[in-house]
């Protein structure tokens, strides 16, 4: 039985990462999502042996998630690491930045958590890098785009009415005295006061206690990227190209500018959800193409414990992230 009273030792998590390096061999084993496959790109980066990665098998390290937190399991220690990504135990550099950005931003969605402490004083040491905080609306890319779009690709907090509609979303820019390219820090108080207001009045129908600090929190940025963003791509490049082709890119952060562009380019055409729920899956006709995309928003609609397939109106398809069902779905903290 785990000691559910253990504190979390990220530290101790942290050490133990750090002293594989010396061997000769090594093979690393964890859960099929973005937080993995970056921390495990990362770790082959600087390993100068051979190193093999699972999902399955039996190895030397062993990054398990559970319903009570993530551990460390390394020549037979096991390190409790509490609610903390992977990525956010190795060590901070500025070359590693942007795909440890995005492997914590990643975990935080797909679980539906807040920041441990252990991230959130990572994220101030970030800000020696030139990471920058501001508390603003958890709406993704909105330095960069008008703030239409920016409505229209929230996927979390996914926004009925309109998250998916362009269409939707201008209307309600230009119903505070907005247009097509007005961008959110070009509200004046008045205006993002009541743009607030409205997308409470939206987002109630889904969380009737959802309140102004749940929409309005602290946002991080490293130059063009935006935290939040950068999880939401991570997650959809793992459904698009795989964990060989996430893992990659782990290992080349400057190629994270055109997969953001990719990324906003499937959204920028807008989506709809048709979610059917069967016996042993929910099955969500949707142009979205990313079941893990998919999962995100029905949690937020209340649907979860049974794997997600897509259909795009070519094929249906999911995820193998959908083999950890029982731990996702006990991990719900926000």
């Amino acid at each position: 039985m785990e000691n559910f009273l253990r504190d979390p030792a990220p530290e101790e998590a942290s050490r133990l990462i750090s002293s594989i390096y010396s061997r000769r061999s090594l093979c690393v084993r964890g859960p099929y999502d973005p937080d993995f496959a970056i921390f495990s790109s990362l770790i082959s980066k600087y390993f100068k042996g051979e190193i093999g990665v699972s999902f399955s098998s039996s190895c030397d390290v062993t990054l398990d998630k559970r319903d009570t937190g993530s551990f460390l399991m390394l020549d037979g220690n096991e390190v409790y690491v509490g609610f903390s990504s992977f990525t956010s135990l190795l060590p901070l550099t500025i070359d590693d930045l942007v795909p440890m950005l995005a492997g914590i931003s990643s975990d935080l969605i797909l679980y539906r958590r807040r920041p441990s402490p252990w991230e959130e004083n990572l994220l101030i040491k970030a800000q020696d890098l030139g990471v920058t905080e501001e508390k603003s609306l958890k709406i993704p890319g909105y330095r960069e785009i008008p703030l239409f779009l920016s409505l229209s690709y929230s996927l979390d907090p996914y926004i009925p009415e309109i998250s998916g509609n362009r269409e939707n979303s201008l209307k309600l820019v230009k119903e505070i005295g907005g247009n097509e390219f007005t961008k959110l820090g070009e509200l004046d108080e008045s205006q993002l006061n009541t743009l607030v207001f409205r997308l409470i009045s939206l987002l109630v129908k889904l969380n009737p206690k959802i309140d102004r600090d749940e929409l309005v929190v602290k946002r991080y940025f490293f130059h063009s990227y935006d935290f939040l963003e950068l999880g939401f791509v991570s997650i959809y490049l793992l459904d698009r190209i795989g964990y060989p082709g996430l893992f990659d890119l782990a290992l080349n952060p400057s190629l994270f500018g055109a997969s953001l562009e990719l990324y906003r380019e499937s959204l920028s055409h807008g989506f709809s959800l048709d979610v059917v729920e069967e016996k042993n899956r929910y099955l969500v006709n949707t142009s979205l193409g990313s079941p893990m995309l998919a999962h995100v928003i029905l949690r937020q609609l209340g649907k979860k414990g049974k794997p997600v397939y897509v259909n795009d109106g070519n094929r249906v398809f999911t995820s193998k992230f959908f083999g950890n069902m029982g731990e996702i779905d006990s991990k719900d903290k926000a």
